[in-house]
């Protein structure tokens, strides 16, 4: 059975990307849907339909949109420093042109961290919202395509719990369905159609082509666009030519969303998840690079042949060899001829003595050309080879095998000692250079990996594993021909049933593969799934193609990247685990440095030290046992290890009461305004530009506008009784706002219930010992397994329970470093994982508990929380700032000196809620 995978529809970055989005459309509230029912002919004279057509419908003026889209821009989100920065720099914002009335957005988000999701998602939220009811997605192929298809099947069952009220169809274009545009239009359900650039990018084809017999005479693209869908551009940098602009200009968008990691022309952009973030908030694995390096040597008979060229006068290519002159040899570019000798062009090195170009093949039909010489080798376009180069290849292949026998490893150690709470099959992903090498039963690589797999499963390290047959552990993810043969071309040169039968076995599997019941692990490629395939449990990349040149590390890496899959659906999350490790055939540096620079280039931020090196960065952490006996860490434990149960004990009157007086005083909502604006025009030899401007004052929007379900919408928001909500909304001074702008009086008052809601949480909570403990032995299995962090982040410590201490940020590395530098503190530890205290916000992990002498002689035992600032209000206020309050009332139970901030000399002191300390007001009113 297939893996169902569980998805979260909790996470913050994506519900802020799906919410960029939304609010340029802020006071488009559903009018009524759209009915459409006039066309403009190509004569230019107006029909009627045979039909209704029900599309979207956009009310909101140039400035509106601009107004809202600056809005968006501008929201203030946390910076380096501490500070707060614009969520889009200035310098990444496009001018909004007068008139401008078609909404263009972009949104970047890094492989891997649920792209197709936030935009799937958007459609139903815009839907719920607007009313917005036709949604085309535009994809560049038919992988992306088939990727699209299998997650809006997929998700739906995840997004008919989140969205019962608003359930979409969907459907790929098919031209020979030619209904399927009637179809489309006909009705006000949500209705999502996938549709590959190609299928419509020239003129005369079916879906631009009239037919009187189908869709009352009109041409499918007339009938869609009379509808106005929002178009959602699927990688949009590859729809940039002119063709492709006004082909997707004929869908007649209501609005143009590009979803993308590596825009290349940046349109509005209203979201921006960069690697840095994603890989720093750990939302995809992090990067392991294992060299496999070799030094140069220019003994060999190399020869890299990079392009074949066919002309009327014949075919030549173009090759790097090594050649000798005045004493010095290095790799020189030259032109391959019939009939030349590499001896020759050498400068007589004998190491090439009887290779002379017999024939050079240019390649037909998807297939790679090639260079005959006459010792009978064979080397293909931009592939580099010598007898050294073949030895080079089977290193790597068996280390890519090693590398997934002690993940299969680590993995079953982890699932026995409890550290994850289900199994997780690994897969490895192999890049060969040509289909010749694996496909035939004697092609070099099937050999090599059969001989290297039996190889290391009878290793003794791996004898605990029980690890499938050799011929059902490994196979090919080629495109094939109509004879099923398959051959060394991408996806985009397939026709017809040779990309289906490729992309079926490629795109439908991927839930199969993270089963145990599916014993394939190990997966050849040649290049079909560089784009629209990856899996989440693909944690070995090894490329073979050493000179390919357009196999970018960013597309390799990208294969592996989503966090992985468990047997049970739900992602794991643990650091040490995941961790995506490739195969390099150069050192790290330089393979870390090509990464960057790709990222770089495409991204325009600065990305390093966020690359592990694993030859350095694989650390095992050395257990001191004896401190575990030691009176000073006993002590420390007895009084930090009861584990207690909360009982929630407040006053709905209370919460009622405090949610009132918020949401009275909050920011009176403006209306939604025409703002008038008079400009004088220029006109001169530059162009008609525009000279003064004269601000005309603003005019109040008037009509009435259908408001949404608030209450609905904010029981579905709040952990609130409905009863509650309307009593709020009953008592509070400004219900009339909502009639203003009815997205921003929810969103602040979701948020001020929540404030009030958590504050009475925080004040009435109860804490109890339930008479268990966290076992100190529990240190002995968790150490006991290997990490993996950069070397910067680590502390070498004498004072632990651990020689080494590894740190998650600057202020903890510079706190472990003050607390060993401390004369009168003896012993301090890093609280692992598994010391999660609950509250109502799920488990809360305290950073660090130390002992320290007071001048007296006498000993503290403290427990401290180490965050970026010392003001709550600072810090995430739906997470962090109220686990710190709750955290606060668990160690007051337990009369435990607890304390957080970002001042290591205030931390070591007794902390204001020690008993017979004056309680700090941790909440004031502010919000938190």
């Amino acid at each position: 059975m297939p893996v169902e995978i569980k998805f979260d529809g909790g996470q913050q970055y994506q519900l802020d990307a799906i919410e960029a989005v939304l609010e340029v459309f802020n006071g488009n509230e559903e009018q009524g849907r759209s009915e459409v029912a006039d066309l403009v002919l190509d004569d230019g004279t107006l029909d009627a339909l045979d039909r209704v057509v029900i599309g979207n419908q956009l009310v909101l003026s140039s400035e509106q949109l601009r107004r809202n889209l600056r809005a968006v821009q501008d929201k203030p989100v946390p910076a380096e420093d501490g500070g707060e920065t614009p969520a889009i720099p200035e310098e990444l914002r496009q001018t909004w042109t007068d008139g401008e009335t078609v909404p263009d957005l972009s949104v970047e988000m890094e492989t891997g961290t649920g792209k197709t999701y936030v935009y799937i998602r958007t459609c139903l939220e815009m839907h719920k919202r607007y009313g917005f009811s036709k949604f085309v997605i535009v994809v560049p192929g038919k992988a992306i395509r088939e990727g699209v298809k299998s997650s809006l099947a997929m998700l739906k069952p995840h997004f008919k719990e989140l969205y019962p009220d608003s359930q979409y169809e969907f459907t790929v274009w098919d031209s020979a369905k030619r209904q399927m545009a009637s179809d489309f239009v006909r009705d006000a359900s949500l209705k999502i159609m996938v549709i590959n650039l190609e299928a419509f990018r020239t003129e005369g084809n079916i879906f631009r082509r009239k037919d009187p017999e189908f869709n009352g005479g009109y041409a499918p693209h007339e009938l869609i666009g009379a509808a106005r869908p929002v178009v959602i551009m699927d990688e949009p940098q590859n729809m940039e030519s002119a063709g492709s602009k006004e082909a997707i200009e004929q869908l007649n968008p209501l609005a143009r969303l590009r979803y993308s990691a590596t825009h290349k022309n940046l349109k509005h952009l209203v979201y921006r998840l960069t690697p840095v973030d994603a890989y720093d908030l750990r939302l995809v694995k992090r990067i392991g690079v294992l060299s496999v390096t070799k030094d140069e040597d220019l003994n060999g008979a190399y020869v890299e042949v990079s392009k074949i060229t066919a002309t009327p006068g014949g075919v030549t290519a173009t090759a790097k060899i090594f050649k000798t002159s005045a004493g010095q040899t290095k790799l020189t570019r030259i032109t391959l001829r019939k009939d030349m000798d590499l001896f020759d062009e050498s400068g007589q090195r004998g190491a090439y003595q009887g290779w002379s170009v017999e024939d050079i093949h240019a390649g037909q039909d998807g297939e790679r050309g090639y260079v005959e010489f006459g010792n009978r080798t064979l080397v293909h376009e931009g592939i580099g080879t010598t007898s050294e180069e073949e030895q080079h290849q089977r290193l790597m292949l068996r280390q890519a095998i090693e590398s997934h026998f002690e993940k299969e490893l680590q993995l079953k150690l982890q699932l026995r000692r409890g550290l994850i709470p289900a199994a997780m099959k690994p897969l490895t992903l192999f890049f060969i250079d040509s289909v010749a090498n694996y496909h035939p039963a004697d092609g070099k690589l099937r050999q090599w990996f059969e001989q290297e797999y039996e190889i290391v499963r009878s290793d003794a390290r791996f004898r605990s594993l029980d690890m499938p047959d050799i011929d059902v552990v490994h196979d090919g993810y080629f495109a094939a021909s109509n004879k099923g043969v398959p051959k060394d071309v991408t996806t985009r040169g397939l026709e017809g049933t040779e990309v289906e039968s490729a992309l079926k076995r490629i795109m439908q599997n991927k839930e199969k593969l993270l089963s145990f019941e599916e014993p394939l692990r190990f997966i050849f490629s040649y290049a079909a799934l560089a784009e629209g395939w990856d899996n989440p449990n693909v944690f070995t990349v090894c490329n073979l193609q050493h000179g390919r040149s357009e196999m970018r590390k960013r597309q390799q890496i990208g294969r592996g990247l989503r966090l992985p899959v468990m047997v049970n659906g739900e992602r794991c999350r643990k650091d040490d685990i995941n961790v995506v490790t490739v195969i390099a055939h150069e050192d790290f540096s330089k393979f870390a440095g090509d990464l960057q620079k790709e990222i770089e280039d495409e991204t325009g931020i600065k990305f390093t030290g966020r690359i592990v090196d694993l030859k350095k960065d694989k650390i095992k952490l050395r257990l001191k046992e004896k401190v575990l006996l030691d009176p000073q860490f006993i002590e420390l434990w007895e009084k930090i290890s009861k584990k207690t149960a909360y009982e929630l004990a407040f006053s709905t009157d209370d919460v009622v009461a405090d949610a009132v007086r918020r949401i009275n005083a909050m920011p009176t909502i403006e209306p939604i305004k025409f703002r008038l604006t008079k400009h004088v025009a220029d006109i001169n030899t530059e162009g008609i530009t525009s000279g003064d401007t004269q601000d005309r004052g603003t005019v109040t929007v008037n009509g009435v506008r259908k408001l949404p379900d608030v209450v609905g919408e904010l029981t579905r928001r709040v952990p609130l009784t409905r009863a509650t909500i309307v009593r709020i909304l009953s008592e509070i001074d400004t219900l009339d706002q909502v009639k203003l702008n009815p997205s921003v009086f929810m969103d602040q008052v979701e948020r001020a219930m929540k404030e009030a809601l958590y504050a009475q949480e925080a004040e009435g909570i109860v804490y109890k010992p339930t008479g268990e403990r966290w076992r100190a032995e529990l240190f002995k299995e968790w150490h006991q397994a290997e990490t993996i962090a950069p070397a910067s982040m680590v502390v070498d410590v004498t004072k632990s329970i651990t020689d080494k201490i590894v740190c998650d940020s600057g202020i903890e590395k510079t706190f472990a470093q003050f607390l060993e530098d401390r004369d009168d503190v003896p012993l301090f530890i890093k609280l692992p994982q598994w010391f999660k205290i609950d509250t109502p916000l799920h488990g809360y992990n305290p950073d660090w508990a130390f002992v320290r002498q007071h001048p007296a002689g006498t000993y503290l035992y403290l427990v401290r929380e180490t965050k970026g600032t010392d003001k709550l209000e600072e810090l995430q206020w739906e997470s962090e700032g109220w686990k710190i309050k709750f955290g606060t009332a668990h160690f007051e139970k337990l009369k435990v000196d607890y304390f957080w901030g970002n001042d290591p000399k205030v931390l070591i002191e007794v902390s204001p809620t020690s008993p017979g300390m004056k309680k700090p007001e941790l909440d004031g009113g502010v919000r938190v």
